[in-house]
């Protein structure tokens, strides 16, 4: 029953109603106990808050997060769906700081999440939290005026082979708000608005696919 809340949860995250993701994520809580389910759905609260800008109650939601994590075992199998461990807790926090504006532990746990991931030579074993952990690090870099470095982070982003587009292509809108907001004139943010509409029509054309 927990783990069908953090199904809706995750549905309304990316439809864009963060209130009904805070709903279904306490409604989630209340019936899974200490469990990885508890812990996922928990961090799944801070980022529907962090959407709707309550900086307090995503903090707390957090730490309760990180302190139920804390209680549970280490996990022998971390690459399991139903299993939460501390490498997963990094990559939610970075992305709830991202939307809290709160740029320095946001890049911190984006940072931790790519080095985690990275193998010795180079490729990723987590493509999809690495990829979102570029586009963390562009809005970091936009909001403190670095224009390329926030550019080459969201092209980074959209280097990395995953089998998913819809996160990506709506973590991508989140950067090209703040470059089209921050820089509209500039080439660069022409650029990678562009591979963003490429992306986007690539995944539209996957869901007519799918229908067919």
């Amino acid at each position: 029953m927990g783990w069908a809340h953090e199904m809706s949860a995750w549905f309304a995250l990316v439809e864009g109603r963060y209130e009904d993701v805070v709903t279904a994520a306490r409604q989630g809580q209340a019936l899974a106990g200490q469990s990885s389910a508890q812990v996922q759905l928990t961090l799944q609260e801070a980022r529907g808050l962090a959407r709707i800008g309550d900086r307090r109650e995503a903090d707390k939601a957090l730490s309760r997060g990180a302190d139920i994590l804390a209680k549970l075992p280490i996990p022998e199998n971390p690459d399991h769906h139903f299993v939460f461990d501390h490498a997963k807790w990094v990559f939610y926090a970075a992305t709830a700081y991202t939307w809290l504006e709160d740029n320095d532990r946001a890049e911190e746990h984006a940072l931790e999440t790519i080095q985690m991931h990275t193998r010795p030579d180079g490729t990723s074993n987590a493509p999809m939290r690495v990829a979102d952990a570029h586009i963390d690090l562009g809005i970091v870099h936009a909001r403190r005026g670095d224009l390329d470095a926030a550019v080459e982070r969201g092209m980074a982003a959209f280097d990395i082979e995953r089998k998913s587009l819809t996160d990506l292509v709506n973590r991508a809108g989140d950067l090209d708000r703040v470059l089209r907001q921050c820089y509209r004139r500039e080439a660069l943010t022409e650029e990678f608005h562009d591979r963003y509409l490429m992306a986007r029509q690539a995944l539209t054309s996957r869901r007519l696919d799918l229908l067919d």
